[in-house]
């Protein structure tokens, strides 16, 4: 995995654990006692204008004992407290002065008693499991009350089942919310030590990444030196090679591969006796086949690391012709690997247009002619075409 790859992981993972907000994670949210005191207050308001429709006549009555119980359902959903037992206490005050309004308008509107198939729940799910049972203990006879006129009938063998539906109803719902709030802060610490790790990695990777590249620096910086440069060539050739490379459509990673392995296309120059590479005339027979053996010794130096896989093609196959016609295997067109063909034209238009013993610098003139009169023979002609535009020639 790569630097680039890395990064984008840790977006990926922060970006996948922040999806649209559902319900659930609303009603775990800080937001969530609200939304819940929020929707017991519609509830009531709701049956409070059923209460008044049906029974006109007792609307002041209707209307104060439904806003009280609104005002408590706020109070004991939505009030944020750091006491327990004040939590615990709001249970059963929500339930009674609920169980006073529903007395009133019970007989106009039966479905009142329905308030507390909400209520119980969301004091469960508000102040947790045991507020919710407190809850659903305190309804179970009020309920019966409102329903039947007394609290509890110990003839009814209905009310026990009753009283453990209502206290279930309450305390379940609390403890699924304990539990899942428990998992997401489970899961929120594990995303933070994944992202933790990831950076970590990142950092190293970026660290191992400088480090490769200070390798490739240094030693094609001591291969270039045996021409006596300073190491302009090397760095001409990565950045030109880079830019070439985007251009052909190359990803930013690739093209920096390419170039970064291209600045070590003539490190088989380390094994050049001087007396060739520094020579200021014009090269025999014997030194030139010398001096062409700088690619194969070039390939053989990288040998041992797949970080070097590159830039051992482009070490062996930078000075093959596109007709065929070059060293140190003669192969034409297409059989030149893509780099390698990308390497030989920005390598030639910097070395041109350099000052070297054996030769003075270049006009960009006369090097842009150089590289048209020898596409199609030595350089790949797209590639040439391609690098003319970019320089505007």
């Amino acid at each position: 995995m790569t630097v680039t790859s890395i990064g984008s992981a840790v977006a990926a993972v922060r970006t996948a654990r922040s999806p649209a907000p559902t319900a659930l994670d609303v009603l775990e949210s800080e937001r969530g006692a609200w939304f819940l005191s929020g929707t017991g207050v519609a509830l009531l308001l709701l049956s409070i204008a059923a209460a008044l429709i049906s029974d006109p006549g007792r609307s002041s009555v209707i209307v104060a004992s439904g806003l009280v119980a609104a005002i408590g359902t706020a109070l004991a959903l939505g009030w944020r407290t750091r006491s327990p037992v004040a939590g615990w206490l709001a249970a059963p005050a929500v339930v009674l002065v609920t169980g006073a309004y529903a007395g009133i308008t019970y007989g106009v509107t039966p479905t009142v008693v329905w308030l507390f198939a909400y209520l119980v729940p969301a004091v469960g799910l508000a102040r947790g499991a045991l507020a919710g049972a407190i809850a659903g203990l305190v309804a179970a006879p009020i309920l019966h009350q409102v329903e039947t006129g007394v609290l509890f009938d110990p003839l009814d063998p209905q009310g026990p089942f009753g009283i453990m539906i209502l206290v279930a109803l309450g305390a379940v719902p609390g403890h699924l919310m304990r539990l899942a709030r428990l998992r997401r802060l489970a899961l929120d610490e594990e995303l933070a030590r994944a992202v933790e790790l990831l950076g970590e990695t990142e950092r190293a990777r970026s660290a191992e990444l400088e480090a490769k590249r200070q390798s490739v620096f240094m030693l094609a910086r001591a291969a270039e030196a045996r021409d006596g440069t300073t190491g302009e060539h090397i760095n001409s050739v990565r950045d030109l090679a880079i830019e070439l490379a985007q251009a052909t459509g190359a990803t930013p990673a690739v093209s920096e591969l390419i170039g970064w392995s291209g600045m070590l296309h003539d490190v088989g120059k380390l094994r050049v006796p001087d007396s060739i590479l520094l020579k200021p005339g014009k090269l025999d027979l014997a030194e030139w086949e010398t001096i062409q053996k700088h690619t194969t010794w070039g390939e053989a130096l990288l040998e041992g690391g797949e970080h070097f896989a590159l830039a051992r093609k482009i070490a062996r196959w930078h000075h093959e012709n596109w007709d065929g016609t070059g060293y140190p295997d003669g192969i034409r067109g297409q059989e030149i690997p893509f780099e390698a063909r990308l390497v030989r034209v920005v390598d030639v238009y910097d070395a041109l247009r350099a000052e070297r013993p054996y030769k003075p610098a270049w006009s960009d003139d006369r090097i842009f002619e150089e590289l048209r009169r020898l596409r199609g023979m030595h350089f790949d002609p797209d590639l040439t075409d391609l690098f003319l535009a970019l320089r505007g020639a």
